[in-house]
This record gives C-alpha cells, structure tokens and sequence, in this order.
C-alpha cells in the first residue's frame, strides 16, 4: 500500500475513534435547570428548578433517531410547592455526521401529570403537550457524548381530580423554558 494511501485511511480511521456510531440504542442522563411559570385565572408564579431526566434513544440512521425520556420537575403556584413528572416521546436529527461536534434538534409530545398536596387532598391533573430541545453534542471518543441544549415545554391542565371531591378546577397553563446537559452512552461504538 502506497504512503498516499495510508495517509488518506488515517484521517477516516482517526474520526471513526473520535465518536460512536448514532445508529442502535443510547441511553442519557441529563438535567435541566429551568424556570417553569403556572398561569390560572390571572394568578402567575415562577421559580428557577432543577429538573432530572432520563432517556433511550434509538438512532435508525446516523442522523435520526427515536427519543423516549422520563423527568420530574417542579414548581410554586400561590405559595404552594407543585410537581410535573412527565414521559417525552418524540424524534432528535444531529447534524454534520461524522463530526466531533453535532447540533441537534429534537421534539415531540409529552405526557405531563401535574401533583399538588392541597386542601381536602392530592390535586392532580394530566394532559398532553408539545416539548422541544435545540442544543450540541460533543463526541470526545469511545462510546460517549455530553450533550447541552436549550429547552422549552408547554401543557394545558383541564382535567382535574381532587381526591375525596368532584371538584372542577380552573385550567392551568404551564410552561417552562430551560438549559439542560448530561451524558449520553452508545451501545455500540464505530
């Protein structure tokens, strides 16, 4: 094999250690620092949180892959401490395949159940609404990636149940915006 050959292998061979391969199983743990806001009947709050999450992806192609993830956050309507745990399903695209830095952007649907400890009992709710991330993933080599993106969701609660009553409560729109970052782990590097 001539040296231009071998020269022109080694770069290939080089970022092919660089990163994993996108396609197969990857499973991350991430979280976000966010500043949900609770909107009903004109009374507004919103705090910063601290919001973990955990999730499988599928890549079927180097650049598209099959997102389900599980997070639980939380929050303060009139004084009172709420959480939102929620199941996101949805799909990410990466970009510039075979690069050490990839943007990405991903999105879907969650399903969100809204909790509070009131007066007579539990107050719950859950619906479904939008989720969306735009961020980078950095491949430092071997099976790994970290991965810092920007976040944003969005659910309506209509549905409520008021343990013990028959209770009707107000919508409640929630909304959050946030910055998140974790690592993420490939099953099966390149």
């Amino acid at each position: 094999m001539s040296a231009v050959a071998l020269f022109a292998i080694a770069p290939s061979a080089a970022a092919q250690r660089l990163m994993p391969s996108t396609t197969g199983l990857s499973v991350a743990a991430t979280a976000s620092v966010a500043r949900p806001s609770a909107e009903s009947q004109g009374v507004t709050s919103s705090a910063v949180r601290f919001a973990p999450r955990a999730e499988l992806s599928y890549g079927a192609t180097a650049r598209v892959s099959l997102v389900g993830a599980v997070a639980s956050r939380g929050g303060v309507l009139e004084g009172q401490e709420f959480q939102v745990r929620s199941v996101d399903m949805g799909l990410r695209y990466l970009g510039y395949v075979g690069r050490p830095l990839r943007p990405f952007a991903e999105g879907g649907l969650a399903v969100r159940q809204f909790s509070l400890d009131g007066q007579p009992g539990e107050i719950t709710s859950t619906n479904v609404g939008p989720w969306a991330a735009l961020g980078y993933m950095w491949f430092p080599g071997g099976a790994f990636a970290i991965e810092a993106a920007g976040t944003f969701g969005r659910v309506t609660f209509e549905s409520w149940r008021v343990a013990g009553t028959g209770t009707q409560l107000a919508p409640l729109v929630h909304q959050e915006f946030g910055v998140r970052a974790g690592a993420r782990w490939f099953f099966r590097a390149r």
